[in-house]
């Protein structure tokens, strides 16, 4: 009976982490050669494998092997892209850079204009 249970705890503890490692494989939040911090420290997402993701710490020239189980109780932060400067949702069309709006129309040569007046 004592067995039993022991290797119930074993199979119980190889499914949870199996399902945190798919989890972590499947979703979007860590992918390889990510730039990220953890607890402050600049590191380099090497490997995101089935059981463990491998980092790179930049401030020793390390590597850090994590369980994925391990990750949710881990400080991470990721920075996120800037797109250029430019506002995510512009308002209106006439503020962007340059006046390149959708009614910046006034340079525009039609087909009847070139071909000349008959």
């Amino acid at each position: 009976m004592l067995i039993i249970a022991f290797f119930g705890l074993l199979f119980k503890e190889f499914i949870i982490s199996t399902i945190k490692g798919i989890d972590v494989m499947v979703g979007n939040d860590i992918n390889n050669d990510d730039i990220l911090y953890i607890s402050g420290r600049q590191a380099r997402v090497v490997r995101v494998g089935m059981k463990r993701t491998i980092f790179y710490m930049t401030d020793r020239g390390t590597k850090m092997i994590v369980p994925n189980e391990k990750l949710s109780s881990l400080t991470i932060e990721k920075k996120l892209p800037r797109n250029g400067g430019v506002p995510y949702l512009p308002k209106d069309t006439e503020n962007l850079k340059n006046n390149e709006g959708l009614h910046q129309i006034e340079n525009e040569v039609s087909v009847v204009d070139s071909k000349g007046d008959k």
